[in-house]
């Protein structure tokens, strides 16, 4: 009777696949951390206006750069800095429905995350140190990401890609360089943050040329970047609005105030991060601190706009990982997780499923159009009236009734801001809705018909002191006509809102 040879798997292999899976679960954890704070699928103010720019222009056959939605003077001409992400949305959701909107949020967040991710492993990070650190930098990340879909997610995407390419050139590698320059001109026609990309470049050549690498090839790399801005739709009148956005100082605009008016959750880890960078730096034993000047250029930038704290929390995730690694906590924390790998795989495996509860119980595929945040009710109200006329509204309103009503209604403003708004027409709509002294001029200086205020708006309080009468209420807005406009009153304060998208 012959020998059978059965094959014998290799001594070890059982323990290297769960020390494999042991190594994954915590970054598995760590992208379940970051659905569940971005799983609440609301639509973001600026989509609406997005859209609307790619439906009117291919309406009109050609990119339009000339407002069409406002009634109050707008700027000429119209530069909309977002106008791909439009395009995009716009095609997404027409191609392949609402939902389409959900995996580019996804995709784009996870995304970034896994770029830091090869980022801090090619910088020779502990993948243990890295996962310790990262919630931290997710909970500042997330701020970009928490709406469906903002413009701005593209270039925290692209800073992340581009953080991981410079590892490369510095490295030696200057095969990126090519397949970058093709995609740059994408970055350009996303969002105007692409000015961070040729910033980081421009970061990075300084360090290599202080360190004695060679830099030269950095310095075209830039040229051929800038070179690149022209390739878009508006020609050198895109430079103009460059010159104007990146300089202006944004006071109606909250999410561009500094990061002491977030709450103090996020100021904690904001403070805690420096710390933790700070720490790194000063007590790492290698001394070599590549990529610090980028990281600090973020941090600033962080700190006095709250808007661009997912950028630096995208620098901190790519670079103090590798830093710590080099310190006496660094080394211990490695220690820990060898000794404790059993505990560690415990501590991660009950984090990957609360935040996966967390995360369902959300119902991420689901989209929430919801009111108070977007005026649902009165612009059934305005459609099922078949109204045509002027809209007063506040900044963050104006382009879900544009999206919704136009061509037949108009706003007197939306959160287009400097895209299409001088700051005399901003002051004048938020100093009415703040009941400012002087707030009854603005009625008078442009063709209003209606009147859209929020409830919790200082103006309710005062609205009936003028010769306006209301014609809709519910228990978030009311609307307000103007003298001789005759519309039916309707009180649908016992109704609930829920809006569509798109």
């Amino acid at each position: 009777m012959g020998v059978v040879n059965l094959p014998i798997a290799p001594l070890g292999t059982a323990d290297q696949e769960r020390g494999l899976w042991l190594r994954r679960l915590p970054l598995v954890a760590c992208a379940l951390f970051f659905c569940a704070l971005i799983s609440y699928n609301f639509v973001d103010i600026d989509i609406w206006h997005q859209m609307a720019l790619i439906r009117e222009s291919l309406a009109a056959g050609h990119l339009l750069t000339a407002d069409v939605y406002a009634y109050t003077p707008t700027t000429r001409p119209w530069v909309d800095h977002e106008w791909g992400a439009g395009a995009v949305a716009y095609w997404l959701t027409a191609w392949m429905g609402s939902r389409s909107i959900l995996i580019l949020k996804f995709a784009a967040a996870l995304g970034t995350l896994w770029a830091c991710v090869w980022c801090a492993k090619r910088r020779g990070a502990d993948l243990r140190l890295f996962t310790v650190c990262a919630p931290l930098a997710i909970f500042l990340m997330y701020l970009g990401f928490f709406s469906t879909v903002r413009a701005q997610v593209y270039s925290f995407f692209l800073a992340a890609l581009l953080l991981w390419l410079l590892e490369l050139d510095r490295e030696g590698n200057r095969r990126w360089i090519i397949p970058w320059l093709l995609i740059f001109p994408a970055w350009i026609n996303l969002h105007a943050g692409f000015v961070v990309g040729i910033g980081f470049v421009a970061l990075h050549l300084a360090e290599e040329a202080y360190s004695r690498r060679p830099w030269r090839h950095l310095l075209w790399l830039m040229l051929g970047m800038s070179a690149e801005t022209l390739v878009n739709p508006y020609g050198i009148a895109y430079f103009a609005y460059l010159r104007h956005a990146l300089f202006m100082s944004r006071p109606f605009s909250p999410e561009w105030s500094s990061v002491l008016t977030l709450g103090t959750n996020s100021l904690t880890a904001f403070g805690l991060a420096l710390l933790v960078a700070a720490y790194a730096v000063i007590a790492g034993r290698s001394g070599s601190v590549d990529g610090i000047s980028i990281l600090l250029v973020a941090a600033i930038e962080g700190a006095l706009h709250r808007k661009l704290l997912p950028l630096f929390a995208i620098a901190w995730l790519c670079y103090v990982p590798s830093y710590l690694g080099t310190t006496n906590v660094g080394s211990w924390w490695a220690r820990f997780c060898e000794t404790r790998s059993r505990f560690c795989a415990l501590a991660w495996g009950a984090f990957a499923c609360a935040c996966l509860f967390v995360a369902v119980r959300q119902k991420p595929w689901q989209i929430a159009v919801p009111q108070p945040l977007y005026p649902v009710g009165p612009v059934q109200y305005l459609a099922q009236q078949g109204f045509k006329g002027n809209l007063l509204v506040p900044f963050r309103l104006g382009a879900y009734v544009s999206w919704k009503l136009y061509p037949s209604v108009k706003v007197s403003l939306d959160s287009r801001y400097e895209v299409a708004y001088s700051d005399v027409v901003m002051k004048q709509i938020f100093d009415f809705y703040e009941a400012r002294p002087g707030w009854q001029s603005t009625l008078t200086l442009y063709p209003t018909d209606l009147i859209l205020v929020p409830k919790d708006a200082p103006i309710s309080r005062l609205i009936l002191t003028v010769d306006w009468h209301s014609v809709y209420t519910d228990r978030q807005f009311a609307l307000y006509a103007r003298k001789g406009l005759s519309l039916p009153i309707e009180d649908w304060s016992t109704r609930s809102f829920a809006g569509t998208f798109p």
